[in-house]
């Protein structure tokens, strides 16, 4: 009688965002480097591109609540519209109420499953690209200065 169908698939949306995330930050940091060569105003720039680079890290992670969130909530009504099609579909046959309850809870267990299952995925997509972007950002605004005095 249960029949579940959960069609919210994340995977290949977020893999465009971690690589476009990462394509802009290896642009940030190219120029950077480029900007810091040519002496431009006289600044070292490879550390200011660190702190943009942190910055795409925040905000990297800021959007992944987003997204978790607003993928929550269509999960949440897609399991509402399981439980009331389900329910009307027993209500027609006249089902036991026994019954009525123990399908309602397989519905609920399984979406609550999902959900885990949906939230951990999202979860460890965001923090390797939030902390990955971080960790270097952090790097090269503590230590940027220093690739130039030391290599070049």
């Amino acid at each position: 009688m249960n029949d579940v169908k959960v069609s919210i698939n994340t995977g290949e949306i977020r893999k465009l965002q971690s690589l476009l995330i990462w394509l802009a930050s290896l642009i940030v940091i190219g120029l950077g480097v480029y900007l810091t060569l040519i002496n431009f105003y006289n600044i070292e720039w490879l550390t200011r591109s660190g702190c943009i680079v942190v910055l795409l890290g925040i905000w990297s992670g800021m959007s992944g609540i987003i997204e978790e969130r607003v993928l929550t909530s269509r999960f949440d009504v897609q399991r509402r519209i399981a439980l009331s099609r389900a329910k009307l579909k027993l209500r027609k046959i006249n089902a036991p109420e026994e019954y009525i309850e123990k399908e309602i809870e397989s519905i609920e267990l399984e979406y609550e499953q999902k959900m885990e299952k949906l939230r951990d995925n999202v979860r460890l997509q965001l923090g390797m690209v939030e902390v990955s972007l971080l960790m270097t950002g952090t790097f090269l605004w503590g230590f940027g200065d220093l690739f130039f005095k030391v290599i070049l």
